[in-house]
C-alpha cells in the first residue's frame, strides 16, 4: 500500500524513526491503526455503557446536567 503522509505528519513519522521508537514506517502505521482501533472500541463500550445506565434509570435529566456544568464553568445560560 502507498501512502504519502503531510509534511507535520511526515516530519513526526521522521522522528519517531529518527529516535528508534520504530523499525520502519509500515510498524508506526500499524501501532497507529491499533491505536485508533483500541480507542474506538472504547468508545463505544462506553457509549453501550452510558446507554444501558440510562436504561436503569441512573443519571440526571439533561437540563440539570447542563445548569451543573454552567456553574462548574462560570457560564451565563446564553452560552
Amino acid at each position: 500500500m502507498a501512502y504519502q503522509f503531510p509534511p507535520d505528519v511526515e516530519q513526526f513519522v521522521q522522528s519517531e524513526l529518527d529516535q528508534k521508537h520504530y523499525a520502519s514506517e509500515e510498524d508506526l502505521l500499524v501501532e497507529g491503526v491499533r491505536l485508533l482501533q483500541q480507542d474506538r472500541e472504547e468508545s463505544i463500550a462506553g457509549i453501550k455503557q452510558g446507554l444501558e445506565s440510562i436504561k436503569r434509570g441512573e443519571g440526571i435529566p439533561l437540563d440539570e446536567a447542563f445548569e451543573s456544568l454552567r456553574k462548574k464553568h462560570n457560564l451565563s445560560v446564553d452560552a
